[in-house]
């Protein structure tokens, strides 16, 4: 595995190799043990006191990823800012199909085609293209994220402009990849006007049982602009948000509530969802939709 000047330079400010450290002579074993350093892979080691997050593990793993070895997926997404990765979520790499690599502990390997536009250089090893990418995270099913949370992914990035929508569709359009097929479901469920991720799982997960809801409706009384939905079924003037934790703080649930009355005075009825209902009773949050649109037919 040859590697550069991460790998080689121990200035103990961000990860190094401890095998390293101590041969160079810049540090005993002893003290590599029983120093300020907190151990993230078996050899890889960082100063404490830096913020152990998903972004840091990455910078970490790459440097005992196995050759040719590419970072990709809600890896890759949260190096280029996209915090979609928790900090203990696993490293995800691609690997070239026919390069053989022992499993690493606190990563995640998957055998690949890998084309030479599919990635780029980062640090010491190579990222994937935010086509490539995103790919990973819609077809990885090994991951067992939902489909709902994966179309909230791919939400974000169109949203941002990381990625174009038709330049995915051409990407996948030829593709054979291992779950290609969710992938490509994905991209037609998608949605670049929706603003959080959250609030494209209720919308995916309302679509999975044929209710369609359109995300960032805009309400006016004339030409008077009333507010803004999450997600709405215009036909039935019914409103459907999700309301994070964000809601409950300083003057939020005010606004949220003189917002919702204005609008209800429209004819409008809203239905509120919640974190917990969200993530712990999807199915429960469909059926008090569909109750909803079955009162106002």
């Amino acid at each position: 595995m040859p590697r550069n000047q991460y790998a080689e330079i121990c200035d103990f400010t961000g990860p190094f190799l401890g095998s390293h450290a101590v041969s160079q002579g810049d540090l005993t074993r002893a003290q590599l043990r029983s120093g300020p350093y907190n151990r993230l892979f078996q050899n890889v080691y960082v100063p404490r006191g830096l913020p152990l997050d998903h972004e840091l593990r990455c910078k970490a793993a790459i440097l005992i990823a196995p050759e040719g070895a590419v970072l990709t997926g809600c890896s890759a997404a949260t190096v280029r800012g996209f915090p979609f990765a928790l900090e203990n979520d696993p490293v995800e790499f691609v690997v070239p199909e026919r390069q053989g690599f022992h499993s690493l502990r606190g990563t995640h390997l998957r055998r690949t085609r890998l084309l030479g536009e599919d990635f780029e250089p980062w640090r010491d090893g190579r990222i994937a293209t935010p086509l490539r990418m995103t790919l990973d995270i819609l077809a990885d099913t090994r991951l067992r994220r939902s489909f709902p949370r994966v179309v909230g992914q791919l939400d974000a990035l169109l949203h941002a402009g990381c990625i174009d929508r038709e330049t995915l569709e051409a990407y996948l359009g030829n593709r054979h990849d291992h779950g290609i097929g969710r992938a490509r479901q994905a991209l037609a469920f998608s949605d670049g006007r929706a603003e959080s991720i959250p609030e494209s799982e209720v919308r995916v997960w309302l679509r999975l049982r044929d209710i369609e809801a359109e995300p960032q409706v805009e309400v006016y009384r004339g030409t008077l602009f009333l507010g803004r939905l999450d997600l709405a079924i215009l036909k039935a003037k019914l409103a459907i948000e999700y309301d994070g934790a964000w809601h409950l703080l300083g003057e939020q649930p005010r606004l949220d509530a003189r917002r919702r009355a204005l609008i209800e005075a429209e004819g409008w009825e809203f239905i509120v969802i919640t974190k917990e209902e969200l993530y712990a009773d999807p199915r429960g949050m469909v059926d008090r939709v569909r109750a909803a649109l079955n009162r106002r037919k």
